[in-house]
């Protein structure tokens, strides 16, 4: 039987509201997401994570590009509870299937995953989906494929691409300015350097080693919350609240493996 998750009168036991709280109006406040990069911060990411969230983090996107998929889903079913019980969003980076297993909020999408058209007949409608951007023309065909928000950079130098220049905050500007698509910044930013974002109208920041190499995540995250605090109202705001997909995999939700 095929099932579609984003369908009203689907199984009960494969629909539901996701890992976090309901979906309302857009947020109104500037988006803080951690990117939990296994390949750079390989130790202890689920203690990382749940620090961050309670410093203050929106939502928590997995990357892990060259793990298993049983790995990146035992590490997925253990954050996801502490995402829901913070209220935030979890998002997986590429991988549709273990988004689905662990009923997770979204995907986000770099450039050799999947088309946002393609996940998004795979998701449902309810799920977001996002895309990495480097430039206006890979922003605007994410959005026209169906992208609910890109992430550009990087906007300053950073460690995840060591000699490689900048990009800058009016490039960033020029990204917001053309795609209708709510906008993250990301790479290399620091709570000195979120008030050099404000002006670009971008609807948040997405952060790595900034918060996940601190001595003490939660404070990490509550510094940038604090950087945040004073931004306007984003020129298109991020979708409020996770929940757009449905429920995990019953076993998740009892705790067990699936697996056996």
């Amino acid at each position: 039987m095929t099932v579609d998750p984003g369908r009203a009168g689907a199984d009960p036991a494969l629909r539901g509201d996701g890992v976090g709280t309901p979906r309302s109006e857009p947020a109104a406040r500037a988006q803080l997401h951690l990117i939990l990069d296994w390949a750079r911060f390989p130790h202890d990411l689920v203690g990382a994570a749940a620090r961050a969230l309670e410093g203050g983090v929106d939502w928590v996107q997995i990357r892990a590009r060259t793990v298993s998929a049983a790995d990146l889903y035992a590490l997925a079913r253990e954050i996801a509870p502490r995402c829901r019980e913070r209220g935030a969003g979890l998002l997986i980076n590429d991988r549709v299937d273990v988004a689905l297993a662990v009923g997770a909020d979204g995907v986000h999408l770099a450039a050799a995953s999947l088309a946002p058209a393609v996940v998004r007949a795979l998701v449902g409608p309810r799920r977001i989906i996002g895309c990495s951007v480097h430039a206006v023309g890979d922003a605007s065909a994410a959005a026209r494929d169906g992208a609910d928000y890109v992430t550009f950079g990087h906007v300053f130098a950073t460690a995840s691409h060591p000699g490689v220049p900048p990009r800058g905050t009016a490039a960033l500007r020029r990204v917001v300015e053309a795609v209708a698509r709510p906008v993250l910044a990301v790479g290399g930013i620091t709570p000195d350097r979120v008030g050099a974002l404000a002006a670009t109208g971008c609807a948040g920041i997405a952060v790595v080693g900034a918060i996940l190499g601190a001595p003490d995540p939660a404070e990490a995250a509550r510094e940038f919350r604090r950087a945040l605090a004073g931004w306007p109202r984003p020129h298109r705001p991020f979708p409020a609240g996770p929940a757009r997909g449905p429920a995990p995999h019953p076993a998740v939700r009892a705790g067990e493996d699936p697996r056996g």
